[in-house]
């Protein structure tokens, strides 16, 4: 498994960026709650943390909870949802209507409309939570650059912390601008970056 060989083969500090599409993409979150659950990848994952790794998950786009989901359900991953722009007008970001939600998230980034370059280099625009989780890596390598050391101590945790801390509260409404409820109302601000 790949998170077993990054916790015995990569450095403390190590960034990784995990976008996962086990979850069916319908948005029908009434089925079986756990069946996307596997306690081997849990274990990995958890040992990467315990080694010093940064996770960086994206959320997913079926709109259902994390906690559906061992790629997004632990507290030793650094889950990020989707924002779009429809609420910017208002002060605000709202909730992608595809994010997932959850007590798990840790905070929210841009995700839909995202421009980029293909594989060919040519201008492309795309959404879901995988282009949210990016920047928050992005963020975390920036930020773990300038500190070296503390990046790469055994305090994981407080690394995550220190990052959710440079988040705003109450900026991340749901698509209709009512406050965001089963997820932290919280937005990494561009000026961050």
């Amino acid at each position: 498994m790949a998170f077993n060989w990054l916790a015995d083969n990569t450095p403390r500090g190590t960034i990784v960026n995990l976008s996962s599409v086990s979850f069916d993409g319908s948005g029908n979150c009434s089925g079986n709650p756990f069946q996307y659950l596997s306690m081997t990848l849990e274990t990995a994952i958890t040992e990467a943390y315990n080694k010093g790794k940064i996770i960086v998950v994206a959320a997913g786009n079926d709109g259902c909870n994390t906690s559906r989901d061992s790629c997004t359900r632990l507290t030793q991953e650094f889950v990020v949802g989707a924002t779009d722009s429809s609420r910017l007008g208002y002060g605000q970001d709202a909730k992608a209507s595809y994010s997932r939600t959850g007590s798990n998230i840790s905070t929210f980034a841009p995700g839909s409309n995202v421009s980029l370059l293909d594989q060919n280099g040519s201008p492309v625009t795309v959404s879901g939570t995988s282009f949210s989780a990016p920047y928050i890596a992005g963020v975390f390598a920036i930020a773990c650059q300038a500190v070296v050391p503390y990046c790469s101590s055994t305090e994981i945790g407080t690394v995550y912390q220190a990052l959710r801390d440079t988040g705003t509260l109450g900026t991340v409404t749901n698509p209709n601008g009512s406050t965001l409820t089963g997820a932290t109302s919280r937005f990494i601000w561009k000026q961050a970056w």
